[in-house]
């Protein structure tokens, strides 16, 4: 069995078909009865979906301890009938599960513009729900999913202080990527003692180095969400800074994983491509050269058709807004063959540079040399596939 989010004792999740998308899972849920912290990040998009807005509107004045989560319809763009059937979906959950609405979330991803099937939901939830001590991350992986070809999980652990402290995950996406997250969900627990308050920092600066550094075609989502639960089994110092690092980074390793398992799922992709900028003026600087290249479809083609076409980086690192660059100085390479170097090409084998590009991660490094800026971005290689898909998706 892949570790997972149900390796942590006291987190049950499952997932089943309900009929939203028949023949397919389609509902799942997560569980932390004794949760004693959580935390959420959601979309930047101004057209934010119904789900998104109770959520965000619950765990403001309320402890969530659970999530429904629900695929093959968004309940985006669904006016106020949208807003009751998100209601109603938690309403339904925390009457099986015995809590109280207010400490249930709800995430939806799918179709837009389409109501909910409240009624099918509704029923699917107490079949769902029959067992809510149940631990099959699989099935709830698999229920999220859209045009995901493979579920994603993630799980880390570390010894703090004297308890090993435990963080895993699941999540979903495939297209509509782009930094600050896109049509993509993803749900974490710890089996840590954390407060709301600390596990929001800490969620967030996680999210930001990893599934806002994730472009798979530039568009941002109505839906997205990411939840983390804590279920309060072990204790570190939260006052040690020493000790709360460490933390932090075993969720950013998760949260990383996670990203990139979707980035290597674009829709249409055969490739994971990294892209690492250092030497820039600044870390925004170097966040936002990173973020031009991994957008750029001239880039996404070129590594696609295996191509090292360096003119292609060097086109997106030009024209990228506000950052401070000075072509002089400025080396690219793929993999580890330098291409580009202080501002004019170098002679290379091609060969080895053509092997980078086509092996399945593919890797380019833009050294600014200006300063110690430094950043990260993952993303994929742009295919007929995707348009295929985009243009059947229904």
């Amino acid at each position: 069995m892949t570790h997972s989010i149900a390796n942590i004792s006291g987190v049950f999740t499952n997932g089943i078909e309900a009929g939203i998308k028949p023949g397919k899972k389609d509902l799942a849920f997560v569980y932390v009865p004794n949760c004693v912290g959580a935390a959420g990040v959601f979309t930047l998009n101004k057209f934010q979906a119904a789900p998104i807005q109770y959520t965000k509107k619950t765990m403001k004045r309320h402890l969530i301890k659970a999530v429904i989560i629900n695929s093959g319809n968004a309940n985006a763009a669904t006016g106020e009938a949208g807003l009751k059937n998100a209601k109603r979906t938690a309403a339904k959950a925390a009457k099986i599960l015995g809590i109280s609405a207010n400490e249930v979330a709800v995430a939806s991803t799918g179709i837009i513009g389409v109501p909910l099937p409240i009624d099918t939901v509704e029923s699917g939830l107490e079949a769902l729900l029959r067992n809510p001590n149940a631990v099959d991350s699989e099935a709830a992986a698999a229920a999220i999913m859209t045009t995901d070809l493979v579920p994603k999980h993630a799980y880390a652990e570390a010894k703090i202080g004297k308890k090993t402290i435990q963080v895993a995950g699941i999540a979903k996406g495939s297209g509509m990527i782009a930094p600050n997250m896109g049509t993509m969900l993803g749900f974490l627990a710890t089996n840590a003692a954390i407060d709301s308050g600390l596990l929001n920092e800490v969620l967030k600066e996680a999210v930001d180095e990893s599934f806002n550094r994730v472009s798979v075609d530039g568009d941002t989502s109505t839906n997205d969400m990411v939840l983390m639960f804590a279920t309060g089994e072990h204790r570190f110092s939260l006052t040690s800074k020493t000790e709360m690092n460490q933390f932090k980074e075993l969720v950013l390793s998760v949260c990383r994983d996670l990203a990139k398992a979707i980035a290597r799922d674009g829709e249409g992709a055969t490739k994971l491509v990294q892209v690492e900028v250092t030497g820039a003026a600044s870390r925004a600087d170097a966040r936002a050269i990173s973020s031009s290249i991994i957008n750029s479809p001239l880039v996404k083609t070129a590594i696609h058709g295996g191509d090292p076409n360096w003119g292609r980086v060097a086109a997106a690192i030009g024209k990228t807004p506000g950052a401070k660059i000075n072509p002089e100085k400025i080396d690219i390479m793929f993999g580890n063959v330098l291409v580009f170097h202080h501002g004019a090409p170098v002679a290379f084998d091609r060969r080895k540079a053509v092997e980078a590009i086509r092996s399945e991660t593919v890797e380019i490094r833009v050294n600014m040399n200006i300063s110690r800026g430094s950043a990260l971005a993952w993303g994929c290689d742009l295919t007929k596939g995707y348009i295929d898909i985009n243009t059947e998706y229904t």
